[in-house]
């Protein structure tokens, strides 16, 4: 397990030099997590003699995202601050040390501190999907078997215990999960609609990012008939006949005014959201995370070009880095005890986040449960970032050609013929 931390003297002395000038903030001081109250009166700390014998707390490195700081002042904090308290309580020999790493920085703070100082790995890191998928490729995480079976328990979404997986191999334990999903004003429906062509004839509009280069929103549609992504040699593929339907589908939302003009130039989710707000659509394709803590609407699972749900989900999972294989498995208990159903209950709704547990659901409101518990089953884990930076931008310029009056069986051969 050594030999897998450490780089060739030139990588480390490359890396070194390259960094040198922002070592700093990546290594930046801990934020410890504040211990119990003391019931006894402070003793001066004595002197330790060349001969004295210290019983040094088990340190055990935790690094987090801005967002999920414990030490900020919102209600999720004092959840998730409280949590750490309580682990620390429950093992006296220990003391948590927290670093707040940008999710921005996170990969180059690992390579940085892998090479100069690898001690400092963190032993429990959260991380996004993506960067989990690209921590592992770099050899920065530990693989979880022999040290953990929460995944093999029952009470996971499916497509969020899969958040924890690269090429089948167990990686990270999810405790947080966003999904799109549609928000739509239900004054504008008689019934909820279930299917696209309930949009189409009801004379609404629609906002979502459609000059967004990862293009999310399309590449759900797209997925949604069975088409994959890669084919066997790992190479990106995307098949005509999905991509016409796919095309022909927008088409078909331009021209009814189901999507409407101003959506070209929108390239966040938040952009559309703010549309969608201020009156402008009546129905918008969002990442749920965007609208949870203030709602502005009733949620439906995201429909497939087929009108069954399919939809698209990230999250964020618990993974191990540290390089003292000695702290692996007190880190995994502590990744399961901050995945405990009841805790992530309140603290993913605390956070504006969705829980990976159906259990963990049971918490909210009634209103919520439903469509959200419909929009988590139906969600797929997002395709690796490398095939969604291909992919990505070949729809995103499809359909600004498809605003443009372009016809679909010719945008798709275009879009074929640049992928080649």
């Amino acid at each position: 397990m050594t030999s897998r931390f450490r780089r060739p003297l030139l990588l480390a002395f490359t890396l070194f030099l390259a960094g040198c000038s922002s070592l700093a903030p990546l290594l930046s001081p801990p934020t410890p997590v504040p211990p119990p109250q003391a019931t006894a009166t402070p003793q001066p700390v004595p002197t330790v003699t060349p001969t004295a014998t210290v019983n040094q707390p088990r340190l055990l490195r935790i690094w987090l995202p801005p967002q999920f700081n414990p030490q900020a002042e919102t209600p999720a904090a004092d959840l998730l601050r409280a949590r750490l308290q309580e682990f620390q309580q429950e093992h006296p020999g220990i003391q948590l040390e927290i670093r707040i790493k940008s999710e921005a920085d996170i990969l180059r703070a690992l390579s940085i501190t892998n090479s100069a100082a690898p001690a400092a790995m963190p032993d429990l890191i959260a991380l996004s999907y993506w960067n989990m998928q690209k921590a592992a490729s770099g050899g920065f995480l530990h693989p979880l078997e022999g040290l953990t079976s929460l995944l093999q328990d029952p009470d996971w979404y499916a497509f969020a215990r899969e958040l924890g997986h690269l090429k089948n191999v167990e990686y990270g334990i999810p405790f947080g999960s966003d999904v799109l999903v549609l928000v739509y004003r239900p004054s504008m429906f008689n019934t909820p609609p279930s299917t696209w062509e309930d949009v189409f004839t009801s004379g609404v509009s629609m906002a979502f990012p459609a000059s967004d280069a990862n293009a999310l929103f399309p590449l759900a549609l797209y997925l949604s008939e069975n088409s994959a992504l890669k084919d066997d040699r790992g190479a990106v593929l995307l098949k005509e006949e999905a991509l016409v339907a796919l095309f022909s589908f927008y088409k078909r939302a331009i021209e009814n005014g189901t999507i409407p003009l101003p959506v070209r130039d929108q390239q966040t989710d938040l952009q559309s959201l703010q549309f969608y707000r201020n009156g402008q659509s009546h129905l918008a394709v969002i990442w749920l995370s965007s609208d949870l803590q203030t709602p502005s609407g009733n949620y439906l699972p995201l429909p497939g070009l087929d009108n069954a749900h399919y939809s698209l989900g990230g999250g964020w999972v618990w993974a191990l880095a540290g390089s003292n294989i000695e702290n692996q498995p007190l880190a995994m208990e502590l990744a399961d005890y901050l995945v405990e159903s009841r805790f992530m209950s309140e603290w993913t709704h605390a956070a504006g986040i969705l829980p990976t547990r159906p259990q963990a659901l049971t918490g909210w409101e009634e209103d919520l449960r439903v469509p959200l518990h419909e929009a988590l089953q139906s969600a797929h884990p997002l395709p690796a970032e490398d095939s969604v930076s291909v992919v990505g931008p070949l729809l995103q310029k499809a359909l600004i050609r498809l605003f443009d009056g372009e016809q679909p069986e010719a945008v798709a051969r275009s879009v074929l013929e640049e992928l080649k």
